[in-house]
């Protein structure tokens, strides 16, 4: 696409340059930036995209968008804009059309993302029709499985992963959508045909300010959506879905609590599945998750009437769930013949780690003990929150590191011990995940139950600006077989 066809459906406030040149993709990277490649100098959180311009331009770019600069290297184009990321987005959503011919259903709250996507995906594989995943654990296309830095991507990355996912011949995409992507422009432009809110609860707050911009960051999201699925037990919840109703909009609401349009009903939990009906045109449909959990009805329940409303029968929905095995990484049970249950799970916010413990609380026997870390750089409130909660349901708490980044982590524990003490003084400060994890394992009791909180498949700890590979199922296996072996041994010995 020529340059000036561009600048004839984008905002700019002016223009220096060649309106011929070519283009044919968008960058914010300068490494690259090539002929026909236009580099974007978009502010980042830790550098400045103006001080890559000359890089840019000595890779042989062209065209450059950016705001206010000092200084132009005379043989490069310039667009200049109020905004980088959002003239990225739509130049980058003019270059490769991505939503054309892909059903795409968003997801997003707090918690909950992660989980809803893949059990979208769980249905439409046991309905043997393709679909991929972009989110906090990677992109899924096909069989292939890919990093990414964000939960979702920059634009024209994410852009370039719809368009993989369309070659590859997939047609449905389940995306989760962060507050960050509304807010930063990252989903701009695209047609979602269904959307899932799951929940909101304190997260994020360094960036939003307060709970009232981080609601309105997660909003606007739905004003993209064809149909809006909303969790009617959430405060934010009902909040939206009256909102979006006196707007016009197309809203389904779900909830244990309210009449709405799909309500749950008879629910059930013990420690290996879930039991609830819910109302499907006029019938009480009984669902079964082999999963335990309330958190986990709403997670299933939203993506039920996602999968319902994209034309998959309600009886394969069920039956793709009675197949299912759960969510990896999500509150999974790991294998073991210690006589300890051991937990894996993403819950790094109060509200998600509370959930999970008032699920262990109904099935736990023996002693409750949770493991978990907080953000270094992050909302700092929140640490002693969490050991608030983990002081009133857990009777031992470990505390160790979760991305430091450039904060000391002793310091970080000490934050969260601090809530703990609330409640009483049952806790141990081991800033080595791997060590901590080593030491919960091979002092375990008889009928422990212990949850490793925070990390789950995040392949890595955040140190200062480096990602330190960190895989806690493995080290958690290690201890594992460790244990068993000492078990073993001991056993022998009698």
């Amino acid at each position: 696409m020529l340059i000036k066809r561009i600048l004839e459906k984008i905002e700019y406030s002016d223009f220096k340059g060649n309106e011929n040149i070519e283009i044919r993709d968008i960058t914010y990277d300068s490494r690259k930036a090539g002929e026909n490649t236009i580099f974007t100098a978009i502010e980042g959180f830790e550098r400045d995209g103006r001080e890559y311009i000359n890089d840019a331009c000595n890779n042989g770019c062209k065209v450059v968008v950016c705001q206010d600069i000092s200084e132009e290297k005379n043989d490069c184009s310039y667009i200049r804009v109020e905004d980088t990321r959002k003239t990225m987005s739509d130049i980058s959503y003019l270059l490769q059309k991505p939503d054309e011919e892909l059903n795409l259903i968003g997801v997003t709250g707090t918690n909950g993302k992660t989980s809803t996507t893949y059990i979208l995906k769980n249905i439409y594989d046991y309905k043997n029709i393709k679909s991929g995943i972009i989110g906090t654990m990677g992109a899924v296309i096909g069989e292939k499985k890919e990093k990414l830095n964000n939960t979702t991507p920059e634009s024209p990355d994410l852009h370039r992963l719809m368009n993989r996912m369309k070659d590859e011949g997939i047609e449905n995409c389940f995306m989760e959508v962060s507050s960050h992507s509304t807010e930063l422009y990252r989903v701009k432009n695209l047609r979602f045909n269904c959307g899932i809110f799951t929940n909101l609860t304190k997260d994020h707050l360094v960036f939003h300010k307060n709970m009232e911009n981080y609601y309105q960051a997660k909003k606007k999201f739905f004003y993209q959506c064809e149909l809006s699925i909303i969790n009617m037990d959430d405060e934010y919840g009902r909040r939206l879905y009256k909102e979006l109703k006196e707007e016009g909009f197309k809203v389904k609401g779900f909830s244990m609590e309210v009449d709405c349009d799909y309500k749950i009903s008879n629910c059930s939990i013990t420690r290996e599945e879930s039991k609830f009906s819910i109302s499907v045109g006029g019938k009480e449909i009984e669902v079964k998750i082999n999963t335990p959990g309330k958190f986990n009805v709403y997670n299933y329940t939203g993506a039920l009437i996602g999968a319902l409303k994209q034309g998959i029968d309600i009886s394969d929905i069920v039956d793709a769930y009675n197949l299912s095995a759960g969510v990896t990484g999500r509150f999974e049970f790991l294998t073991t013949d210690l006589d300890c249950s051991i937990i894996l799970d993403f819950a790094h916010t109060p509200d998600g780690l509370e959930k999970v413990m008032e699920t262990i609380d109904q099935f736990a026997k023996g002693r409750k003990i949770v493991m978990f870390g907080a953000g270094g750089g992050r909302d700092r409130s929140r640490r002693a929150l969490m050991g608030k909660v983990a002081g009133k349901y857990c009777d031992f708490v470990m505390i160790t590191a979760d991305n430091p980044r450039y904060e000391n982590p002793l310091e970080i524990c000490e934050e969260i011990a601090g809530g703990v003490r609330e409640y009483h003084d049952n806790y141990m400060i081991i800033a080595d995940r791997g060590e901590a994890i080593d030491y919960l394992i091979k002092n375990h009791e008889k009928d422990d139950v212990i949850l490793l909180a925070g990390k789950s498949t995040e392949p890595y700890q955040v140190v200062e600006d480096k990602k330190v590979p960190h895989f806690e199922r493995e080290l958690a296996m290690k201890s594992i077989e460790s244990a068993e072996k000492l078990l073993k041994e001991s056993s022998n010995d009698i």
